[in-house]
């Protein structure tokens, strides 16, 4: 098979393409179910009814350079998360924005090393950004633009990190500014799986990261802040450059960012059917996760919000349909070096 040329989409021109229906779904594993296990051992799961079978060792080689806490914690949560997520003879693999995502394709080239794909064929990776490109090709691996996939593609797997993770898999996206590409890439995903450290773990949304991220129209950011002060934002802000006379952060599309904070973390599903605190529909500032975001896309001038809610890929698939903005799986980077998994533990197709 002949490699196509990914800077240029008018010329990219495969002969031909596996099928890409999504596969059998299988049993999803409780959102809020937490599992630890060893940064060297995946932990095994159920999948389709069968009994877990024996995890093997993960192999996770020196990094180059000495880490910190944080940035080991990562690391190791990359590692375990490709292990159990990523084969080598998949086609199509979304790769995300972050600093966790590095440690992604990092754990993606050293499993290709040691497991080289099938003969003649190619693994296609697709960024969500201008930085997640340079990733991609600092690790020697093949990058394509979303919008040279051929127009059946559906991507096996996206792996991708969060601003922050709440007990039902939602997450907030969008501190890198690539939150539009992030979503366009997760649904056109079988399933998104995300990579995070412990500090990303909160019970609800907006417990430490400060804001939701909102990509809008240049022209429209003045009455954007208007409406999100309507809805309960206390302090809306355009995202600008730390050198103010260079002016507003611009994304990959040239739409600019607002940072949007509200009084109250956001309630779960959990929350809102105990009606402790209201329907989530803004009562005394109280918002749910999926009416905050389906308010803020209706906004005039919105391209598109950092919440990423609602099913997951598995739960799509079993609906008949492909991509999902909510992960599967959340692999978080513990103090101790261990990994903690929210959802889907570490189960293979």
């Amino acid at each position: 098979m002949s490699s196509p040329a990914p800077l240029q989409p008018q010329r990219f021109r495969p002969p031909h393409f596996e099928n890409s229906n999504p596969p059998t779904p299988r049993r999803i594993l409780s959102p809020t179910r937490k599992a630890h296990m060893s940064a060297s051992e995946p932990r095994p799961v159920e999948a389709n009814g069968e009994k877990p079978s024996t995890a093997g060792k993960i192999d996770i080689p020196p990094p180059k350079t000495q880490l910190d806490k944080i940035e080991t914690a990562k690391r190791t949560a990359a590692f375990n998360a490709v292990a159990a997520h990523f084969k080598s003879e998949y086609k199509f693999v979304g790769i995300g924005s972050g600093s966790s995502i590095v440690y992604g394709v990092e754990a993606i080239s050293h499993h290709l090393q040691n497991h080289p794909p099938p003969e003649h064929h190619t693994n296609w990776f697709v960024p969500t950004g201008w930085a997640s490109r340079k990733t991609i090709t600092a690790a020697g691996l093949t990058p394509i633009a979303f919008d040279s996939l051929p127009p059946n593609a559906v991507l096996e797997v996206c792996f991708d990190g969060a601003d922050e993770v709440d007990d039902d898999l939602n997450c907030i996206k969008g501190g890198g500014a690539c939150l539009f590409q992030e979503k366009l890439v997760a649904l056109r995903s079988k399933k998104f799986v995300c990579i995070a450290d412990y500090r990303k773990n909160q019970a609800r949304l907006l417990t430490k990261w400060p804001s939701i991220p909102i990509e809008v129209a240049p022209i429209a950011y003045g009455s954007v802040i208007r409406e999100l002060q309507a809805l309960g934002s206390n302090d809306p802000q355009l995202r600008e450059h730390s050198l103010v006379k260079t002016g507003p952060i611009q994304t990959d599309q040239s739409f600019y960012i607002i940072d949007a904070p509200f009084p109250h973390p956001l309630l779960t599903s959990a929350d809102v059917a105990s009606g402790k605190e209201g329907k989530g529909e803004g009562e005394n500032g109280a918002w749910s996760v999926d009416a905050l975001a389906q308010r803020i896309r209706a906004i005039n001038g919105v391209l598109e919000v950092g919440l990423f809610h609602g099913l997951n890929g598995y739960e799509t698939q079993k609906a008949g349909r492909t991509g999902a903005e909510k992960p599967v799986a959340v692999y978080f980077g513990m103090e101790d070096g261990s990994v903690k998994v929210l959802g889907d533990e570490g189960s293979k197709e």
